[in-house]
Formats: C-alpha cells, structure tokens, sequence
C-alpha cells in the first residue's frame, strides 16, 4: 500500500489498505487498525477528499487516545493540520501544527520536530510570507540532516527552491532544485525526480536558459509521469519552448493537448491555467475572438475554483461538527461503560467486541456480612448504605490489592473472582509478556491471589464496626474451576460469570462460618500443589505459601445442596 501511494497508484494503494485493515480487525490489533487508518487519511488527502481524510485522522485519533499510546497523537494531529493547510484553512492549520510540535518537542522526537517544523514552513509559504517560511524551512532541514534522514531533507530542500523562486531569486531556487534533484536519484524516488525535474525547467525559462531548458525537457519526455498535474504542466513548459522558436500554432495545439488532458482529470486549477495560456497566445496572435473565449473560460473556472474551495470550506466545517458530535456522544458512552463495568471489559465494548470468555480455571470468592438483616433491622436507611459503603469499599481495595476483580453486589454480599492472566487479555494494543500491562509469570496464580485476597478481607472487616456498637462478622467461601465471563443486557449493562464453579463458591459461603474462609477440596488442592514460579524456585520457595496443614484445616465431610457430600476446608490465618 505505502509502495503504491508513493508511485501515485492510489486505488491499488487503497486496496492493500482495506486488506489489512480487515486483518487487523481480525487479529484484534487495535495498534494496526489505527496505523492503516491513518494510511486511508493519507491516500484521501492525496486525492482531495479532505474531509473523509479528515474524518480518518480523528478515527484513529479516537483509538490511538484510547489505547493510551499517546506517542502516536502527535503525528495524527500534524496530519489533521496537513488537511486544513490543503484547504487554506490556516489559522486551524497552525493551531494543529504548533499543538503536535509542542507534544514532539516535550517527547524529544527530533524527526516529528522536523517533519512539524516544515509543516509550519509551508502555511507561511502559501500565505506569502515568505521570509517566516524560509527561516522554518531551514531550521527543519538543520534537524533532518542531524539525525541523518535525507528523506525528510530532500522535500525541504525542494521547498527552500519554491521559496526562491516565488521571490523572483532564480539562481538559488536552481541551487535547492538540484540538490533535491540528486537526493532523489540517490533515494530512487521517481515522483520525486519527476517532480523536481519540472521545477527546474520552469526556473530555466524563467531566466531565459531556454537551451538548458529544452534539453531537460527531453529528458522528462523519457521518464514515465503518473501524476497528470506534472504532465500538464511539463505541457505548458513545452508551450513556452516553442512561442520562443516562433512556433505559435505547434504552441496552440500543444495547449490544447494539455487542456484535454486537465479536463479528463477534472484538473481545474491546470484547466484555469492552461486557458489563461492560450488567452494570452491568442493575444500574441491577433485573435480577438480567441482572446476573448479563453478569457471567458478563463474566468469562469477561476470563479468556479473559488466556488469549490468555499464548498469545501464548508464541508470540512461540516465534517468538524460531525466528528465532534461523534466524539462526544462516544466519550459519554465511554464514561456511562466505565462506571459499570471494569475499565479493561468497558474498552472492548466499547471497540464493538461480543465479551464472552472462557476460564479453564478461575477463583471465584463470595462473602457476606452475618447476621445483617437483624443488623439493618436496627439502623436507619442511611446507616445501612453507609455501613455497606463502608464493607464494600474496603474489599475493593483489598481486591484491588491482590489483582482480583469485583463482579457484584447483591444485598450485603460481595463476589469477587481471581481470574488467569495467562487467558485473558487486558491491554488493547499489547499482547506479550514483557510489555506494559501483562503481569509477569510469578504472579499468575489465581488460587494463591484469591486466598491471600480472603485473609486479608477477613481481617479488613474485622475492624469495622457497626452503628450499633457490634463488630461486623463476616463469612467468605471460595471454589475454582471451570467458568464464563461476560457482559450481559444493553441498556444498563452488567459483566457476570457463570457456571458451576460460581454455584460451589457460593455454596462454600452459605456453609461456612463467622469469621471463617470455607474452600472446596478442589481450591484447597490447587492451594497446596500451586507450582512455584520460577522466582520462587531461586529463591528456595515451596510448592504453595500456604505449609500443609497449618494454613489449611480439614473441616470433613459436609453435605452440600445440588453436590451431595463434599470434603471441604478452613482456610486459616495468619500466613507462615
């Protein structure tokens, strides 16, 4: 796709891009999604479809910003400036340059700094502020030729030409065009060669090497031009040529050749252009009528150009409204996701992902306080939401302390699930241990996590006293295994968990005591052949952190409804 834009294929390009968008889509890669679509942006832009390009760059904003890798903002920003410079919106232009310059700057990123800086260089330059231009040009080009990117120098150097040329300063417009000229012949940049080519024939008419100009104009003629503006205006160059031999009729119909080939293309500033040519050679040749056709012409393209850029104007303001719109209502789903559904699971719904997941296995924990309807019965209303404020706003600290996560509220009970990290996946963009937001190997052990999280809930709440004067007493009840996580309803959504291993748990809890933790034989195996991490097992650690018998108790056989008899047992502190 890069390949193809660069040699001006454009549908070619956005055909590879549509590819890999799908395969990234596939794959979940939200890095890759934003990456190609910034890539779309670009080939719109290239082609004059500003604001859908437009409505690209903030796509991939929105997901960048919400992946949180914020390296990349900057880059999507100097773009979205790009496509307000294309349109001579230059006040929105600048702001958006100077926002991503400052977010370059602050990082230290040189080639962004660079890249910014000429960005800038071109808003002065079509505003005819040519000294501003100059001084940004040069000083981007002192950054690409520091960190050694002849590729980000070479354009600047083609810029540094224009300037020199629009000021009527010819002989170092001609120094810049043909150093850029000979950097791309080095990189092997085709439209690069082509496109400097032509500037420098242009500044030889102007100075009247009509020689030299005409021998580079042969050897244009031999390379292959994709771009129709460049023919167009080699065209033009050619008719210059020939009014200088005298050859006004080869001149006229080498115009007209160029016009056709402006029209097939829809080319209207060439069109305008090449009109305003023949006026001018009509003139030279004493033809009123053509003069005054051309003229015409001339002028009503012009005045349409003018239109367009008005509508487009238009458009683009329109396409910011939408966004905008678009973004907001987004953010407020976001926030509304966030505050019911934990941060990691709110994201994939929000990225348009069906969560449904399956743990192989997963500690699932319930506690619930004892005695609290006759508790409740004592307290006013309030009391009794501030009392379960304050039970329920500990153990999610304590959660919160050992990587176990919240599921639900349900009267004065809490359930809570240690989850696998080997299975689930946090992070939007990363997926490797080694990167941000994966837990190192030594910590996956949900078993070990959901214990540790039991004790220190048991003691947490212990010291928590109710308005009555009476200590809270708590029951928990743990169980692993097999079980299904995901968000269930639309309206108010709600992330659950499913299976038998959650009705065990459950029935721990109801079967256990005041003050006890109450596991299943199946935990409490798991608890006691817990593999030791490869941490662990440097540093002489044992097979669990819990010795056997002394943080684990027998309590019997125990009939339990819808399991029959189970063996179960007390899990109990303090640690050793």
């Amino acid at each position: 796709g890069q390949a193809d834009r660069h040699r001006g294929n454009y549908t070619s390009a956005l055909e590879h891009y549509h590819r890999a968008m799908a395969v990234h889509e596939e794959l979940g890669n939200r890095g890759g999604v934003a990456s190609v679509t910034i890539c779309i942006g670009n080939v719109l832009k290239d082609t004059g479809d500003n604001p859908a390009a437009l409505e690209h760059y903030h796509r991939a904003l929105g997901i960048i910003e919400e992946a949180g890798k914020h390296s990349s903002t900057s880059l999507v920003i100097g773009n979205i400036g790009s496509v307000h410079l294309s349109i001579g919106n230059y006040p929105a232009a600048l702001e958006h340059f100077h926002r991503a310059l400052a977010m370059h700057e602050e990082r230290g990123e040189h080639t962004g700094v660079a890249r910014v800086t000429a960005y800038i260089g071109n808003v002065y330059f079509s505003t005819g502020n040519y000294p501003a231009a100059l001084e940004h040009y040069h000083h981007a080009l002192s950054l690409y030729e520091e960190i050694g990117s002849l590729m980000g120098a070479v354009g600047v150097i083609s810029a540094i030409g224009a300037v020199h040329n629009s000021i009527g300063n010819h002989a170092a417009a001609l120094e810049h065009f043909h150093r850029a000229l000979a950097a791309y012949e080095e990189l092997g940049v085709r439209s690069g060669v082509v496109l400097v080519t032509g500037n420098i024939i242009t500044v030889l008419i102007s100075s009247e090497f009509y020689d030299e100009a005409e021998e580079l104009l042969q050897t244009l003629d031999a390379m292959q031009i994709d771009d129709p503006v460049i023919v167009v205006q080699r065209e033009i160059s050619r008719t210059s040529l020939q009014k200088h031999h005298g050859n006004n009729e080869d001149a006229a119909a080498t115009l007209m050749a160029a016009l056709e080939i402006a029209r097939e293309h829809s080319l209207l500033a060439k069109q305008a252009e090449v009109h305003k040519a023949l006026r001018d050679l009509a003139l030279l040749r004493n033809d009123l009528a053509g003069y005054v056709e051309y003229n015409n012409e001339f002028t009503r393209i012009t005045e349409e150009v003018n239109g367009k850029d008005t509508a487009s104007k238009l458009a683009m303001q329109e396409a910011e409204r939408r966004i905008a719109s678009e973004r907001q209502e987004h953010e407020k789903h976001l926030a509304i996701l966030h505050s019911t559904l934990p941060k990691h699971i709110a994201d994939r719904v929000a990225r348009g992902e069906t969560v449904n997941d399956h743990y192989d296995n997963a500690a699932v924990l319930f506690m619930d306080i004892v005695g609290f309807t006759t508790i409740s019965d004592q307290l006013s209303s309030d009391q009794v939401v501030r009392l379960l404020e304050q039970v329920f706003t500990t153990l999610d600290t304590v959660c919160e302390k050992h990587d176990v996560m919240k599921i639900k509220t349900i009267g004065d009970s809490y359930m809570a699930v240690a989850f696998p990290h080997s299975v689930r996946n946090d992070s939007p963009l990363a997926s490797h241990e080694g990167e941000e937001g994966v837990i190192p190997s030594e910590a996956r052990d949900e078993v070990c996590r959901a214990a540790n999280a039991a004790i220190d809930m048991l003691h947490a709440v212990s010291h928590i006293v109710s308005p009555t004067g009476s200590p809270i007493q708590v029951r928990l009840g743990v169980h692993c295994g097999a079980v299904t996580a995901g968000v269930i309803g639309t309206s108010r959504m709600q992330y659950d968990v499913w299976g038998d291993t959650v009705n065990v748990a459950s029935r721990m809890e109801s079967t256990s005591e005041a003050g006890r933790i109450h596991v299943s034989e199946a935990f409490a195996s798991a608890l006691k052949t817990s593999p030791p991490s490869p941490l662990s097992s440097m540093r002489g650690g044992t097979s669990s952190p819990f010795p056997v018998p002394r943080s684990l108790r027998e309590r019997g056989a125990l009939e339990i409804k819808g399991k029959g008899t189970m063996t179960t047992y007390w899990l109990e502190s303090p640690l050793t």
